[in-house]
């Protein structure tokens, strides 16, 4: 029932069920408890199945320098170091990939992480969080270079998964870890926008039990970001200081006793006012949320966007079609982020007519047939469409049920030219849109292929472009 592992640093492992075991005992983790770096260690060490104790907080800071890992054979410092040694002692896990250029991929994104991440991040982060004074200058460039950084990591998440390869890793744990204060401070709503790919893996990594374990539930920055942490909410407790008033009110009393009396019966009649036009205020302040036609109007923005998106999506299927002769064409749109109505509209502006006369050439691939998918946090998109000339040898609602029930999805909407069907999230069962997305694109290529619908790619000829990720968005 056991298989032995090779060994790695002196140790002897042990696979059980999957997980590996240690014999001995458990290696300690004398770090902060709270910091990033700690969690990023102690998620490997949950992928890894090895039991890692952490003292307490005070056992830590008497230990000298941290963080540093206890195990029998010896000791290991710096957070990297112990991530790194936690990651590869169990090697299927696959924390550092399936071979040594995967290793050599995860190296590098771990170092793009410490250097052009982390650096800026924390610049920004900390004093926030009390940890050092503010230097507005230097805030205000750690805030470019944090955008930089985040725009590197949404390029290339915008056609993988996971940071390297097929599945989490170290490298996903480690810039996970390192985003996670940005996300829950000073990187509000309107700063996380422009991110979509990357706010879809970050979702995705905190989706999964080996992080929820340790990083619990992690909470977004809502709008305008953080301040300077609990300053400003303790600056708001002297407010209350309303006793000198009293003081001041006895003082006054010392007066004739009428005037007195005048006084205090005139200022509960001013209270009393003041009291109903906070009243009345605060119906006033509580009808502004309903006043949030912004939805609509976002709504409409966003689907500009996307007929946009379509509109030069089709130019480019067109294009391809007639440089490879195919008859159809499957592919990944951005703007419609799980929407199907609007990945719908997506595919209306695709085969729209081209308008000779216009600047910009739109649309022009309503004579091939289609398969778009986008994909949103809580759900991936699918529509099919089949031209009026093409129903007789392929049906569409077929071919869509087809891919959707590769993934566990279900048909919204069947019609002989347009279909439109979804995959919901589904973090149990490991359904992930951006994960089953690439899946399902192969799923609706092979059954074309066994139509005899799609070409097969079995010649030298370069002149044929199948893949979607020549044509970025």
């Amino acid at each position: 029932d056991f298989a032995q592992l090779p060994p790695s640093g002196g140790a002897v492992l042990y696979q059980c069920q999957g997980t590996a075991k240690r014999r001995a005992m458990p290696m300690k983790l004398y770090a902060h408890p709270d910091n990033y770096k700690t969690h990023k260690a102690l998620i490997a060490a949950q992928y890894a199945g090895l039991e890692v104790a952490t003292p307490s907080a005070e056992v830590a800071a008497q230990s000298g320098k941290i963080p540093v890992l206890e195990t029998e054979q010896g000791c290991i410092f710096s957070s990297t170091a112990i991530a790194r040694y936690i990651s590869r002692i169990n090697r299927p896990a696959g924390l550092y990939g399936e071979n040594i250029l995967d290793g050599g991929m995860i190296d590098s994104w771990i170092e793009f992480c410490t250097h052009e991440l982390e650096v800026p991040l924390c610049t920004w982060v900390f004093p926030v969080m009390g940890v050092f004074e503010d230097v507005p200058e230097a805030t205000a460039v750690a805030k470019e270079d944090v955008k930089r950084a985040m725009t590197v990591l949404n390029n290339h998440l915008l056609h993988n998964t996971f940071m390297v390869g097929h599945q989490i890793t170290l490298a996903d744990i480690t810039v996970c870890c390192a985003l996670v204060d940005g996300f829950k401070l000073v990187l509000d709503e309107q700063f996380r926008k422009p991110f979509g790919n990357l706010m879809r893996w970050f979702t995705l990594c905190l989706a999964q039990p080996e992080f929820k374990s340790v990083l619990g539930e992690v909470t977004l920055c809502g709008s305008g970001g953080g301040k300077k942490g609990q300053a400003a909410k303790k600056e708001a407790a002297p407010k209350k200081e309303a006793a000198p008033k009293k003081e001041a009110a006895a003082k006054k009393e010392a007066a004739p006793k009428k005037e007195a009396a005048a006084k205090k019966e005139a200022a509960p009649k001013k209270e009393g006012k003041g009291k109903q036009d906070k009243a009345k205020a605060k119906p006033a302040q509580e009808e502004a949320p309903p006043a949030e036609e912004d939805p609509e109007k976002a709504r409409k923005d966003k689907l500009k966007k996307v007929i946009k998106e379509g509109g030069k999506r089709g130019v480019e299927i067109e294009g391809a079609a007639d440089m490879g002769g195919l008859q159809f064409f499957c592919t990944a749109v951005e703007f419609p982020d799980g929407d199907e109505e609007m990945l719908a509209e997506s595919m209306k502006a695709m085969n729209a007519k081209v308008d000779e006369g216009a600047e910009e050439r739109k649309g022009g691939s309503g004579h091939i047939g289609k398969m778009i998918f986008s994909a949103g946090a809580e759900q991936l998109a699918v529509v099919a469409y089949v031209p009026e000339e093409k129903q007789t040898t392929l049906s569409c609602e077929e071919w869509l049920k087809a891919v959707l029930d590769s993934q566990g999805g279900e048909l919204v909407k069947a019609a002989k030219d347009i279909c439109i069907g979804k995959v919901k999230t589904n973090a149990d069962k490991g359904v992930f849109p951006l994960k089953i997305r690439e899946p399902m694109i192969l799923e609706a290529n092979n059954f074309l292929r066994k139509k005899g619908l799609f070409p097969e790619d079995d010649s030298d000829d370069d002149e044929m472009v199948f893949g979607d990720d020549d044509f970025p968005s």
